[in-house]
């Protein structure tokens, strides 16, 4: 797979264009050109660098890579992450905003789609999703809780039904206050001080699954989604973070 071709095939699909990101969607760093495996992995850090290095990736794909789009005053812990890969010649390529809110091989509507919503509908990067009849929140919870297996959920239950749902992996939690009354669950990445009471004064159920934890789906899927078209090899590399 040549790294341009996979760029250009990638931008085709996600329409980086479309979105006013804070970091530059594509090609970060450009290594050798022409890759047989992939290393895909949610964050570019030092412990996902040497975890590639080992599996003799030719290419990082992440979703959270360099933020900022004139990133280069290259100093400190950045200096040495980017040395490594220059080192290494790997090339580095990211999708960030663009990836969370693809209606085929995003973040967000894989959660969906696993928690089998139907009738997705955009939500700023997020999704809205619904089922036929309300479900019991005890129920709903259980199926969260198999899809993110592992990690520890914070849950602030403010209905006894789910039947319309809002998803947006990520730091999401400030997009509680721009949902419609009819939203009564809310699936997200983060918390804030103020989200509790918000979300009990709004009646809608809140469940903060984790940053990391809501963003491996998109770069996985992404990865497949390579390894179909240009015959490449992809591994899953988790640094699980908790938070």
């Amino acid at each position: 797979m040549n790294i341009f071709e996979c760029e250009k095939f990638l931008n085709s699909i996600l329409e980086p264009w479309n979105f006013n990101d804070f970091c530059h969607n594509g090609i970060q760093i450009e290594g050798k050109e022409e890759v047989k495996k992939i290393a895909c992995g949610v964050s570019f850090n030092e412990d996902f660098i040497d975890k590639a290095i080992d599996y003799n990736a030719d290419m990082l794909l992440v979703h959270h890579g360099i933020f900022g789009k004139n990133f280069f005053n290259l100093s400190g812990f950045m200096k040495k992450r980017v040395e490594k890969v220059i080192k290494n010649d790997l090339t580095l390529i990211g999708y960030h905003l663009p990836l969370d809110a693809h209606s085929g091989y995003g973040n967000n509507i894989s959660i969906l789609n696993s928690l089998k919503l139907k009738n997705a509908k955009r939500f700023e990067v997020g999704f809205l999703g619904e089922y036929d009849s309300k479900m019991d929140f005890e129920e709903f919870l259980n199926k969260v809780e198999i899809l993110f297996e592992g990690q520890k959920l914070l849950v602030y239950k403010n209905n006894p039904h789910v039947k319309n749902v809002a998803i947006v992996s990520g730091e999401g939690s400030d997009f509680l206050n721009k949902l419609d009354d009819d939203i009564d669950t809310f699936i997200t990445g983060d918390v804030k001080e103020y989200t509790r009471n918000i979300a009990k004064e709004r009646c809608i159920n809140f469940i903060n699954a984790g940053h990391y934890a809501t963003e491996t789906f998109g770069v996985k899927n992404l990865s497949k989604l390579l390894s179909d078209k240009f015959d490449v090899e992809f591994k899953f590399l988790d640094i699980y973070n908790e938070i």
